[in-house]
């Protein structure tokens, strides 16, 4: 009876009496109200705990829970590779949503909380941090930096294609941790695709052993990612177009020819795939109408350049890795082809891509990377008029002010995704991209013989990315077209991005000249 009593006097203190109201229906009020707490509380909890494991299976937070498939040492002067596991491979569009939401989340995460200085003040000291930062073995696979903390195979042969350059290694340790983990990130992208069966532009972490497979952007297809692939077990087998004579000697050829040989059926495999997707065989080019995902992120085009001498790398790549029996001869038509139908005489470049865009706008700076694929030689007097014209063009249409490179003048619409046009507008417009900054650089000190000016202008855009580096603690990925560090409410550029590399390939170029 004194429980009862007790229990109805503090309900009563705790819910408002009303004069004929029954004692059941308080009761249920507060019974109502206490199930909506609670579950607010339990939807809250359920976010909470969703994002914090977002966080921990990023293998480049402080804490993760995400384990390495490939272990790799160094033995005898040789890089040894120890299979830990079988990663696991999700796909499907549950998957792709999951890991796209997740790669969202990270990009706004590092707006508010990421993008770190470097500890050093100086130019050669905060390249030597990023060094250390990025090139690092016990992570289980190579990042740009930041944000971009999931795979981007792409990265292999694009934007560290000079990762494995001995002349700008700065320690035997420097060396072997760069041969490392380009290694294990071929193995990473290898297992990922193998066990889905499927390619795509980013491999996500979700769980120790475990990764989602998803696009940069929904519906698109994968450019450059097998590129990256190939050209990574490439260069780990053979680095003698960079000279006999250089201080440091690859390890890794035993080791990725003995992972190209068992792993043919994979490799051969993956070719179909991305060969069924991308190639029209009537043509022998690039499918018309595709959304290629490459690394110019989230433009829309017809037919670009840029996949077009993707596609033909790739093809001469697996010929290379013995996976595809094209000819050369095939390879050098196609070569010939490309040359025709994307230059432009009358503009003096190459054409983006096939769509009828109009004068001075139908050109992208990633023409570019036929210059670390082979497709254009700076010293070929055949290919020189190509590449001295692009130069004209560039420096006609201030695409190299107020320093290297824009992917358009300033100005010029860009076909893309709501979420590029909404939120970076300018992300492959008129920004400045360091990587392809640094390529300019190069391609200018390679053709100095020709012209003066062209060494006075890559010493000049050398010391304002020297200056750059040490005003903004690192190697910025982008610029806004003014030359500022770029970044917004929802975005912030990656500061000490492994990029650098291609930067000192440049500055190792001007001073051989």
């Amino acid at each position: 009876m004194c429980l009862y009593t007790s229990t109805v006097l503090a309900f009563r203190q705790a819910v408002p009496y009303t004069e004929g109201m029954r004692l059941p229906e308080k009761m249920k009020r507060i019974f109502t109200k206490r199930r909506l707490k609670i579950a607010g509380i339990s939807l809250a909890g359920v976010i909470v705990a969703f994002h914090a494991w977002l966080h921990f299976t990023n293998p480049y937070a402080h804490f993760s829970i995400v384990q390495q498939p490939y272990k790799t040492a160094v033995e005898n002067g040789e890089v040894t590779v120890q299979k830990q596991f079988d990663l696991q491979a999700l796909d499907g569009s549950i998957a792709r949503g999951l890991g796209y939401y997740k790669s969202g989340f990270l990009i706004v995460q590092n707006a508010y909380f990421g993008s770190y200085k470097a500890p050093s003040t100086t130019a050669d000291g905060i390249i030597r941090d990023i060094h250390q930062l990025r090139f690092d073995p016990s992570k289980p696979y190579l990042i740009s930096g930041d944000q971009f903390s999931v795979l981007y195979p792409r990265n292999l042969g694009v934007f560290y294609n000079s990762l494995l350059d001995p002349r700008t290694a700065h320690s035997q340790v420097d060396w072997e941790n760069k041969q490392r983990i380009y290694l294990q990130s071929a193995l990473y992208a290898l297992d990922a695709f193998s066990a889905a069966g499927d390619l795509t532009t980013t491999i996500v972490p979700v769980a120790p052993r475990a990764v989602a497979l998803t696009q940069v952007h929904p519906g698109s297809v994968p450019s450059d990612t097998l590129y990256g692939m190939f050209y990574a077990l490439a260069a780990l087998q053979d680095s003698s177009h960079y000279g006999s004579d250089t201080p440091y000697k690859l390890q890794t050829v035993a080791a990725t020819k003995r992972i190209v040989t068992e792993r043919q059926a994979d490799l051969r495999k993956l070719l179909d795939i991305y060969l069924t997707q991308v190639r029209d065989p009537q043509t022998g080019l690039v499918h018309a109408g595709l959304d290629l995902a490459s690394a110019r992120d989230g433009v829309v085009r017809d037919r670009a350049f840029y996949d077009n001498v993707v596609l033909w790398k790739t093809l001469s790549l697996a010929r290379d890795l013995g996976i595809s029996d094209i000819a050369e001869q095939d390879l050098i038509a196609m070569r010939t082809k490309l040359i025709q139908l994307y230059w432009d005489d009358h503009e003096g470049h190459f054409r983006d891509d096939l769509s009828a865009k109009p004068a001075h706008t139908n050109y992208s700076s990633d023409w570019l990377l036929a210059l670390p694929t082979g497709f254009l030689n700076p010293n070929d007097p055949a290919d020189q008029p190509y590449l001295t014209r692009s130069v004209a063009f560039i420096r006609q249409q201030g695409i190299d002010k107020p320093f290297p490179i824009k992917y358009k003048a300033s100005g010029q619409a860009v076909e893309a995704p709501w979420a590029v046009k909404t939120f970076v507008p300018n992300y492959g417009g008129d920004a400045i991209w360091s990587y392809w900054g640094a390529q300019y650089i190069t391609l200018l000190a390679q053709l100095s013989p020709l012209d003066t000016s062209y060494l006075a202008d890559a010493r000049h855009y050398r010391d304002i990315y020297r200056q750059k580096i040490e005003q903004y603690r690192g190697f910025p990925e982008t610029f806004d077209a003014e030359g500022n560090f770029l970044q917004n409410f929802v975005y912030k550029s990656i500061r000490q991005t492994g990029w650098v590399v291609q930067f000192e390939q440049a500055e190792w170029a001007i001073k051989t000249r």
